[in-house]
Order: C-alpha cells, then structure tokens, then sequence
C-alpha cells in the first residue's frame, strides 16, 4: 500500500466511524473527560470508572445512531459503518451496565484489547498527515499498542495506578481526537466552498 492509498484508507476510515466532525469532537471531549475522573479519583477503584464509561457509551451509541439515521434520511448517505458502530457501543454500554463484576475482573485485559486495536488504527491513519503529525500519531500507536502488551502480561498491577495510566491514555486519545476533528471540519469547509464555487459558475 503506498502512502496515497493508505492517506485515503485512513480519511474512509475516519470519514465512516464518524461522519460528522462534530461526533468525533464529541468522543473527543467525552476521552477527556473520562481521562480527568480516573487521573483524579483513581481511589474510587476501577467499579466507578467502569459504570461511567458504560454510561459514556450507552449516549454515544445512541447519538451515532440517530445521526446515522438523519444522515441516511435527509441525504440518502451510506451510513452503514456509523451505525454499527452505534450499535456495538450500545452493546459496550449493556454489558458494562448489567455485569459490572465480570467487567471489573477482566478490566484491564480489556483496556488492553482496547489499546492494541487504537494503536493499531493510529498506525494505519498515520499516512493522513504531515511529517510532524505522522510521526506523532506512529508514537502514539506503539505507545498504546506497548500499553496494551503490559495488560496482559501484568493485569494484577497495581489498581491505583492502572487507572491513571488508563486515564492518561484516554487523555492522549481526546486530545488526538479533538485535534482530528478540527482538520475534518476544515476539510469539509473546504469542500463547501469548492462545492458552491461550481454551483456559481454558469455556461452560457
């Protein structure tokens, strides 16, 4: 894959998972959030944490998929992607809801499942970028994917700061994920502009 496929692959991929820009300032923001609460209460043990990000992906879900129903409505999008993504977040959230023990006992394998899959995408997206983002963002994927190797070679570690570290890497990914929407956003201005630059010119 050269690095023009994989720019394009990398702009799908983002374009699919969110289809507005605003939805993935949103997750953004959310990341941040959750990054504060668990740097900050980290003394209140992974049960709290794992209650608040149920409930952080059950109102995601629900959001990608009324915008993805929206968008396939009022455009005729495909929008297949977002919505199965609102559906699998829906999944997250009854899962860390209704079983919370069995979700605390194996938090932190998950977290690592987590930070292997992201690294994983950064990897991939990281053609989508200038030198100096590109670098940043195959920094950040070994960084999580090394993460993700540490949850399952030492999941018993200590909880308190488990939870910091979980809590930086969701700072790390909000902040990351702000950044990106931000590019969206001109981007799609961009588009707009070209857009209605055709839609002014006339052939007499």
């Amino acid at each position: 894959m050269n690095q023009s496929e994989a720019r394009s692959l990398g702009i799908d991929m983002l374009e699919r998972s969110y289809g507005r820009w605003w939805l993935m300032l949103l997750d953004g923001l959310c990341f941040i959030a959750l990054s504060i609460f668990a740097i900050f209460f980290s003394n209140q043990a992974i049960t709290l944490l794992v209650f608040v990000f149920g409930v952080y992906r059950g109102i995601m879900g629900i959001i990608y998929i009324v915008s993805a129903l929206v968008l396939r409505s009022k455009y005729g999008a495909e929008v297949g992607f977002s919505l199965g993504r609102g559906i699998f977040s829906l999944i997250i959230c009854a899962i860390f809801l209704l079983v919370p023990n069995v979700i605390v006992s194996f938090f932190i394998i998950i977290i690592g499942i987590w930070a292997i899959i992201t690294g994983i995408f950064l990897l991939i997206i990281s053609a989508n970028s200038g030198t100096a983002g590109r670098i940043a963002k195959i920094v950040l994927g070994v960084g999580f994917i090394g993460f993700g190797i540490y949850a399952f070679i030492n999941p018993m570690g200590p909880a308190n700061l488990i939870v910091i570290i979980v809590g930086i890497a969701f700072g790390i990914l909000g902040l990351f994920l702000v950044i990106q929407s931000i590019g969206m956003k001109r981007t799609f201005s961009q588009i707009k502009k070209v857009k209605r630059g055709f839609e002014d010119y006339h052939v007499e």
